[in-house]
């Protein structure tokens, strides 16, 4: 009987989620309860059953039909790919490394200048560095620098390459029933530790600022432990948003469920572009003011900010998208 209702669902995700639609899902789903109930009843075996009441009650044809969805459907279908159990499994593989990648390399990123300002405060007290003079020090602290940020790169452009490999950019996902089902049960087991993650990473980001304040008082103001604090925390914090938010998002893009159904996926297309280029602007706007201006410890602020206001340019490019379907 899950593969009945698993097979409903199957249909009716790329179809409106309009009243008429969910009475409709509804009494299909009925239908195919009640004929299969009956063929039980007459001895039939669970396959037979189940083949039965899908040939019979399957097909979708008359439901896009009577309802003028033809148009909509093969539109969203261009952009509809069809993953095999084998191929799932590959590519959740993939996604599980691609997350430890990509936030291993935001926090490189993040914690780059933080270890550049402790190797020069490390050199106060290591005599064989400490007898050289400032700009020697500073330029020996540049070397970990990028060599962290280069580092980075490396993990930015090999995961790329390998998820580029896999060619689902801007395409939504159709599964099996039996591996949706066995997803949406493991989504449902990793929704706690997501939610515990992101609980730790806000508490962390919340903290930092407060690290600072407390070195500050504790230090005093000629040294850089108040922000190497504030940046190793801010470092911790932004790993765990963006490891556990990356396997979130791919459970989500398998299932074809929130931000990952046809029509979304056709809307975030342009949101998709502009993130190419404002979240990379923002991270080189970071590292200039940082050399530039010695601004390590507040230019990061640049990060939430843009977050910010993307998030607001997102909803209000889904809301415009929505208004124009409607029409």
């Amino acid at each position: 009987m899950d593969t009945i209702v698993n097979y409903v669902d199957s249909v009716f995700v790329h179809l409106p989620k309009t009243p008429e639609m969910l009475r409709l899902k509804e009494d299909m789903l009925l239908n195919m309860e009640e004929k299969y109930d009956q063929l039980k009843a007459e001895n039939r075996s669970e396959n037979e059953a189940i083949g039965t009441v899908l040939a019979e009650f399957g097909n979708i044809d008359e439901i896009i039909e009577a309802y003028n969805l033809e148009t909509d459907v093969q539109e969203e279908d261009n952009n509809v790919l069809f993953l095999s159990p084998g191929a799932v499994e590959d590519y959740m593989s993939h996604r599980a490394k691609f997350s430890l990648g990509i936030a291993a390399g935001v926090f490189l990123c993040i914690l780059a200048p933080a270890i550049m300002l402790l190797v020069q405060e490390v050199s106060n007290f290591l005599p064989f560095i400490n007898q050289a003079t400032e700009d020697t020090r500073v330029i020996v602290s540049l070397v970990p620098l990028f060599l962290l940020i280069a580092l980075a790169v490396g993990l930015f452009i090999l995961f790329g390459i390998k998820e580029q490999q896999y060619e689902l950019e801007g395409r939504a996902i159709s599964i099996d029933s039996s591996t949706r089902t066995e997803l949406t049960r493991e989504l449902k087991n990793f929704k706690p530790q997501f939610a515990k993650a992101i609980a730790a990473g806000v508490i962390l980001c919340i903290t930092a600022p407060i690290v600072l304040l407390l070195s500050l008082v504790l230090l005093g103001y000629n040294n850089y432990w108040a922000v190497i604090f504030l940046l190793s925390f801010v470092a911790v914090g932004v790993f765990l948003f963006v490891f556990f938010g990356i396997i979130h998002a791919t459970y989500h893009k398998i299932l074809a469920i929130g931000s990952y159904t046809p029509k979304k996926i056709t809307a975030e297309k342009l949101t998709d572009t502009v993130a190419s280029i404002v979240f990379p602007t923002a991270a080189a706007v970071y590292v200039i003011s940082g050399f530039l201006f010695n601004t390590w410890g507040t230019a990061w602020i640049i990060f939430p900010i843009v977050g910010i206001l993307f998030a607001v340019f997102a909803a209000a490019t889904e809301s415009l998208s929505s208004l124009k379907r409607r029409k």
